[in-house]
């Protein structure tokens, strides 16, 4: 096999791996590592874990067994290691013959007398900084290619990508875990409180108690939202194609729309998890009414120039400096909190889809999400 049939083989297993629902981010990385490691020929690979503050490197993950010199958990000295010298340039250090190349009077190479060294840097979405790096401790007969060290940074972004799923997924978890604790400890006093409301309703209805039941339900619709928001950032594993038109007026049906009018200008088909689409609907829907009054115009079909749709309204629109936070804030412009663009912007999230707010043609707010996968048009 020619050194770039080899290139070309160990690329496809590592995109392979990465691609491989079936195993876990460490799972994944474990085996990218001991791929590259091999397609290299090192003695080693390992992904570290820095923090200059407190003088450590830790191995979090490394091909080298739990009885060797680097084995997984193994923590170093920061200042003695070459990933030192990595972090601080901020680039890939690529050594094949240490000594020869004026490292002989570097600190870790007294303390670790490696020869080969190929260091990637990296930083995750957590600000954390770490390298993935591949050691001999003897030379090697040539510098490390241009094509090995392309092949390197490839492994770095699969592992740093890796990482940062993982920690997303967690989050995700904690998130689902902390809204369903609060979900049941809030809806049992709060069904006592509707209890006795509607009890003291029915002798005394006063505007007071009417007030109080308003807002008693509004903390119901609060608590809902959350446990929705918290459920939607998983990313879709399972699709069908879908009628972009029978899943909005399914949605419509759902939403209490007042005497709002729903229009379907133009149909196709998507791929996406039904259950989910019907609540980003449900969700535009209702900030449609909320927003743009009782008897607002909305009006849904595909995009013209690229696979996506649209819901666009004929209210007053969002103005231009309130675009870019409309998923992001859960603070209506009236002061309220509002999460069902925070739930929209979730379930698009979890599709890979990316939405956006723009102005309607005839002025009012349009909501966009593109990067759908479309099947054909009806």
């Amino acid at each position: 096999m020619t050194d770039i049939e080899d290139s070309a083989a160990a690329r496809a297993e590592i995109y392979r791996l990465a691609d491989d629902e079936d195993l876990d981010a460490d799972e994944t990385v474990r085996r990218v590592i001991a791929v590259a490691r091999e397609h290299l020929g090192v003695d080693n690979s390992h992904v570290t874990r820095i923090d200059p503050d407190s003088d450590y490197w830790v191995a979090t993950e490394s091909t080298d067994p739990p009885d060797g010199d680097y084995p997984a958990g193994v923590v170093r000295s920061y200042e003695e290691s070459y990933c030192k010298r990595t972090i601080e340039r901020g680039e890939t250090v690529a050594l094949h013959h240490a000594a020869e190349q004026g490292w002989a009077g570097e600190r870790a190479y007294e303390v670790h007398g490696l020869e080969t060294y190929l260091g990637v840097p990296f930083e995750t979405t957590q600000d954390e900084l770490g390298t993935i790096c591949f050691v001999s401790s003897a030379p090697r007969d040539r510098p490390f290619s241009d094509a090995e060290v392309t092949f390197a940074e490839l492994v770095a972004r699969i592992v740093r990508h890796e990482m940062e799923w993982e920690r997303a997924e967690t989050r995700i978890e904690r998130l689902e875990s902390f809204a369903g604790v609060i979900a049941h400890d809030l809806r049992n006093p709060l069904a006592v409180a509707l209890g006795r409301v509607d009890i003291e309703r029915e002798g005394n209805d006063s505007e007071h108690l009417s007030t109080a039941a308003r807002a008693l339900d509004r903390i119901d619709e609060l608590v809902s939202d959350l446990l929705t928001l918290a459920r939607q950032g998983h990313e879709v594993q399972d699709t069908q194609v879908v009628s972009l038109g029978a899943t909005a007026r399914a949605a419509w049906e759902a939403v209490d729309t007042a005497d709002a009018t729903l229009s379907v200008e133009a149909d196709l088909k998507l791929r996406a998890d039904r259950s989910r689409l019907l609540q980003l609907f449900e969700n535009l829907f209702r900030n449609c009414v909320e927003h743009a009054g009782a008897d607002v115009r909305v009006r849904v079909g595909p995009l013209a120039e690229e696979p996506g749709f649209y819901v666009a309204d004929d209210g007053p629109g969002i103005p231009a400096d309130q675009r870019d936070g409309f998923f992001e804030s859960a603070v209506s412009r009236e002061g309220e909190l509002r999460l069902g663009t925070g739930i929209v912007a979730a379930i698009a999230d979890a599709h890979g889809w990316e939405p956006s707010v723009t102005a309607a043609a005839d002025g009012g707010a349009r909501i966009e999400v593109r990067g759908v996968v479309v099947d054909h048009p009806v």
